[in-house]
């Protein structure tokens, strides 16, 4: 493929572990509605598989949530700084605004022993946080649990990604289907985690979502 073009795949998942992704640039958008969020989601993809990519681009992935009213944008560059160079050059776009998103580095990520069982959702968890401490005490803190508690059906992956800010944490966690990730919900092996959850101070857990994969591009 020549360095100045992407390929797309429809429905394919960002690799959240690749070693030259230095950065992960996350937007949501609310929509309201399934066609809306086709719509933003089909045009955002097209504007830049139409253009060639900036320097610094890697991937893009648009998600559709699971009760039709949102996407999510999961872009990963080499550097932050590439993708500033890019927004402060871009004019604004028709499709999601992908020049000022909510910057992440992945912190930490768990494979749960699925095997080579392939993904079929993914379900991110959001925390606000007081600062880079809590950041990694909030995360280190639930794998730590996670670890104890073993494998769950269906479970895959937990990607932990940390906001350049110090102001968020984003569990992107992989999952075999939506019926395993609700059975583990109600497992009471669980409890543990929620309490961390809910029970640290300085993290204020926030509302997650189930997502599908609607396109990628990748350089």
């Amino acid at each position: 493929m020549p360095e100045d073009s992407v390929s797309s795949a429809p429905a394919r998942l960002p690799e959240i572990t690749r070693t030259d992704a230095a950065a992960a640039l996350v937007t949501s958008h609310y929509v309201g509605t399934p066609e809306r969020q086709r719509a933003l989601a089909d045009t955002t993809i097209a504007e830049w598989r139409g253009s060639p990519p900036p320097d610094g681009f890697l991937s893009l992935t648009c998600f559709l949530s699971g009760d039709g009213e949102t996407v999510l944008a999961y872009a990963q560059w080499t550097s932050v700084e590439t993708h500033r160079r890019f927004a402060a050059a871009a004019p604004s776009p028709a499709g999601i605004d992908l020049r000022d998103p909510v910057r992440y580095r992945l912190y930490r990520s768990a494979a749960e022993g699925g095997g080579d069982q392939p993904p079929g959702c993914v379900i991110t968890a959001t925390f606000d946080v007081d600062g880079p401490e809590r950041q990694r005490y909030i995360t280190d803190a639930l794998l730590d649990a996670a670890a104890r508690i073993g494998p769950l059906p269906g479970a895959l992956s937990s990607h932990f990604h940390h906001s350049l800010d110090g102001s968020r944490v984003l569990n992107y966690a992989e999952w075999s289907d939506l019926d395993a990730h609700d059975a583990a919900a109600d497992n009471a092996d669980l409890d543990e985690v929620y309490r961390i959850s809910s029970e640290t101070p300085g993290v204020r857990p926030t509302r997650g979502r189930m997502y599908l994969p609607h396109a990628h591009l990748i350089r």
